[in-house]
């Protein structure tokens, strides 16, 4: 019979895989060797079910803890630990401060955790309260050593070892002004000479009024200038050859030059209107003709939103704003300043808008969620603004006051007519009126149908 006999043999592990089987016990004969529980041994029994037993082996030497205070008397069985022991530990430790641990046979001692002081890696700051075993800390300030190149210092976090590697260079920018601009050279750390390379610095230009604003890069602004100056001295060219008479030093004037670099932008009909608006308030003796912004408000998209969502909101900041404009005028002290409420961030952002149609300076103090909006007026530079938001609102719907309407008490020649009063506010007096028929103006009647 060539046949194998595929059942499991008493271990459970391996199967009996003999030639024409006829045992009844399949028992295995091969051994366990599987490692005891004391972890030097191993079993020396058949292959078997189930765990091992307990090694056999005993030691009959005494057991004793790290310091030899505590000790257990043989036989000892095989895989015994030391025995527990509640005196200090005895070891030799890198520190000097009291041992707070027992005795252990841990091959290691746990860590110190007495507070002691320490210096970070660069030694900008002495650090208390930092545990004994933490032996090296960082600052998180700028490392502030001075690199191999001379000219820069690491700005890299408080750290340990060399700034740079070995072979690396320094990649910081150029710190060597521009002998054009002023600017500085932003090339990566060089010897020598700085490269002739444009400007890639961001400046604000404005147009001559200053009316009109944008950044620009320096090199673009610096040909768009170029540009004008050959222009303007073209015309200056071909105003000598006419004979007249030409002061160059309004192209090439180092002060004259250095305010006209940043007016490269052209006015625009808006600017006109300005300048219009301007000489008019003028010749009108306005203190502010520079202000453009008393003679008609232009209130953005967003205060229009809110005009619209919370009109009360928004007349209680006008109501502020206009009785603090009013003190700073009639004080006589230079500015006043007035502290709204705690606010969210959106109601800040209308009270910031709000406070530049009022020449006002707003700044906000203190952190979320407490954050809150000073309002200061300089007497010399505030104003009131022509028209509120509210009524800038009204004019855009084509709606107008309308007088109330008149209720008639009674008929005949010296019948009195009565007045129906539309709400006012709380701040507004009411003025005191006749119930009479005797007024200047004629009264309308809404109510009379006889008409």
């Amino acid at each position: 019979c060539e046949k194998r006999c595929k059942k499991k043999r008493s271990c459970g592990k391996h199967n009996c895989n003999q030639l024409c089987c006829i045992d009844i016990e399949h028992i295995c004969p091969l051994p366990c060797s599987k490692t005891l529980s004391c972890g030097r041994h191993k079993c020396q029994e058949r292959c078997h079910m189930g765990r091992c037993a307990p090694c056999w082996e005993s030691s009959f030497e005494e057991l004793y803890c790290e310091c030899g205070a505590e000790v257990i008397y043989p036989p000892v069985p095989c895989g015994t630990r030391r025995p527990t022991c509640n005196r200090p530990c005895s070891r030799e430790h890198l520190c000097d401060h009291e041992v707070l641990h027992n005795c252990h046979s841990e091959p290691t001692c746990p860590p110190c955790s007495v507070l002691t002081q320490r210096w970070c890696h660069g030694r900008h700051e002495l650090r208390k309260a930092v545990p004994c075993h933490v032996k090296e800390i960082s600052c998180g300030l700028p490392c502030n050593k001075p690199l191999a190149c001379g000219r820069h210092k690491c700005i890299t976090m408080c750290h340990s070892g060399p700034c740079e590697r070995p072979g690396q260079q320094c990649t910081q920018p150029c710190a060597t002004t521009r002998e054009l601009c002023g600017h500085i050279c932003a090339a990566p750390c060089h010897d020598g000479k700085c490269p002739d390379s444009p400007c890639k610095e961001m400046v604000k230009v404005t147009c001559q009024c200053g009316h009109r604003t944008m950044s620009r890069v320096c090199a673009d602004n610096a040909r768009e200038y170029q540009r004008i100056a050959s222009n303007i001295l073209a015309s200056k060219m071909a105003d000598m050859q006419l004979g007249h008479s030409v002061d160059l030093e309004e192209v090439f004037g180092q002060g004259t030059k250095k305010q006209n670099q940043l007016k490269t932008l052209e006015c625009n009909d808006e600017c006109k209107i300005i300048e219009r608006n301007r000489r008019l308030a003028l010749g009108l003796q306005i203190v502010n003709p520079d202000l453009s912004g008393k003679l008609m408000p232009r209130y953005s998209d967003y205060m229009k939103q809110w005009a619209k969502k919370d009109p009360q909101f928004c007349q209680v900041v006008h109501d502020k704003l206009t009785e603090l404009v009013q003190l700073a005028k009639t004080s006589k002290q230079k500015s006043r300043s007035y502290s709204f409420d705690i606010m969210n961030r959106e109601k800040r952002h209308f009270v910031h808008d709000s406070c530049q149609h009022f020449g006002c300076e707003s700044q906000a103090y203190d952190e979320e969620p407490k954050r809150n909006v000073v309002a200061t007026a300089v007497k010399d530079k505030c104003w009131l603004p022509s028209y509120s938001l509210l009524e800038m609102i009204q004019r855009e719907k084509g709606q107008r006051k309308v007088p109330g309407p008149v209720l008639n008490a009674s008929k005949g020649n010296n019948s009195t007519k009565t007045v129906l009063s539309l709400p006012v506010k709380q701040n507004q007096q009411l003025l005191p009126s006749s119930s009479t028929a005797k007024t200047a103006d004629k009264e309308i009647d809404y109510f009379d149908y006889r008409g």
